[in-house]
């Protein structure tokens, strides 16, 4: 007997539709919020920050120092209302001005999407998909003396979402239209398949003790299974002809399997215990977020958090078309807004948050209701858009690595939170 699925409802009949309100897309159909936010430095660094109305905010002016890749610039100790920190400017890396740098655990490795970007078809492994001839992959590691570029892959791959200490997850699209998953160690061009068969596998994600999971159709089918790889044993939930689970990711500590479920229109937030086929059937829980999205929709939505900034706890945090901010939601919570129109969100240490807001990043308290916000909206630490990415600390002070748009590439810049 199959056991009805779980289906929470969240009402959006008073938001306006994604198309109207989530007017980053573009005329060219961007597929990643990252795009809006690669694409916003060029307005952003044109116009200098008007720093005379907040005197007491420190603000890292979008005119400092630009440096080359191998040269490690210090910028100094930031000093302002409740926050100190060293500002160091790493150097600037070339990508495909498309998707956002993919960071290890410790962020002391990065990997870059370089070239021409994947097509649109190849990003979303749609049938039509084909091995992204003029694009490779860099690598770079985060040394005392700047940013070490590491080497770069054939071309032909699309660059994972996921990464550990060992390496980080490509995907290479067949010439017969079946894709495989493989892993890539830092610094090295060997790489290890972990699936490979005639199927198209795609949308990749580690989990602890060597956990996988993924989607994969087959090649001549639109709809994806939801697959779980570990401990020797692949547990399936299968789509079943209607629904299409896309970019999979599993919580922190592998308890339940995220994922984007798509069918006719329709978009929800999925989640699962991935013990067993039978436990991803009748645990499954699904909570509306549009009946007017696609897979397309689900991308621009995971892509300012990625994998690595996306799981916090229980907590699968992803960008909301209606609500035009990110959000938390687990199954047993629900869904929860981040308060303040938030863009992308790192965290500084266990109660507070760099975010971006309105083209400027703040340091604030990590869950401020709506009142605190009112009160005190945060520290403005850098006044042009960037995306914070959390990294280990440094000589055992928080510290944050803020990725910036940057022309034919993006700017990275290092802090390290002293005191407040």
């Amino acid at each position: 007997m199959r056991v009805p699925h779980t289906l929470m409802r969240i009402d959006i009949r008073n938001y306006s539709h994604p198309s109207r309100r989530w007017n980053f897309l573009g005329a060219a159909g961007a597929l990643f919020v990252g795009t809006l936010l690669l694409a916003a430095c060029v307005t952003t660094t044109s116009t200098p920050p008007n720093t005379a109305k907040t005197p007491t905010k420190p603000v890292i002016s979008a005119a400092a120092p630009r440096v080359g890749p191998d040269a490690l610039h210090a910028m100094g100790t930031v000093i302002g209302s409740g926050v100190s920190m060293d500002v160091r400017a790493l150097g600037t890396i070339t990508t495909d001005g498309f998707t956002l740098p993919l960071l290890s655990p410790s962020g002391q490795f990065i990997a870059v999407q370089t070239g021409t970007p994947p097509d649109g078809a190849t990003m979303l492994a749609r049938p039509g998909q084909r091995a992204p001839k003029a694009s490779r992959i860099a690598m770079y590691r985060v040394a005392p003396t700047g940013l070490v570029r590491l080497g770069e892959t054939d071309s032909g791959l699309v660059l994972g979402r996921n990464s550990d200490a060992r390496g980080f997850l490509v995907e290479s699209p067949r010439p017969d239209g079946a894709r495989w998953i493989g892993r890539l160690e830092w610094g090295k061009n060997d790489i290890e398949w972990l699936v490979q068969d005639g199927r198209v596998n795609a949308f990749a994600s580690l989990g602890i003790d060597g956990a996988l999971t993924y989607s994969s159709r087959d090649v001549r089918e639109r709809q994806f299974d939801l697959v779980v790889q570990r401990n020797g044993k692949v547990c399936k939930l299968l789509g079943d002809g209607a629904r299409s689970y896309l970019f999979p990711t599993f919580n922190s500590d592998g308890s339940r399997v995220f994922a984007m479920c798509a069918r006719d229109g329709i978009l929800e937030f999925a989640s699962a215990d991935p013990t067993s086929d039978e436990s991803l059937t009748q645990s499954l829980t699904r909570a509306l977020i549009s009946d007017r999205a696609d897979d397309q929709t689900a991308a621009q939505m995971l892509a300012p958090q990625g994998v690595r900034d996306g799981i916090d706890g229980r907590d699968w945090i992803a960008f909301h078309p209606a609500l035009n901010s990110l959000v938390r939601w687990n199954d047993a919570d629900g869904l929860r807004p981040i308060n303040g129109g938030v863009m992308a969100l790192g965290r500084v240490s266990n109660d507070r948050v760099a975010v971006l807001v309105g083209g400027r990043v703040r340091v604030r308290a990590l869950d401020a209701s709506s009142e605190e916000l009112t009160r005190d909206p945060g520290t403005v630490i850098l006044d042009e858009v960037a995306v914070p990415r959390a990294m280990e600390a440094m000589e055992g002070r928080p510290t944050v690595l803020f990725v910036v748009p940057h022309p034919g590439g993006v700017k990275l810049l290092l802090a390290r939170f002293m005191g407040g």
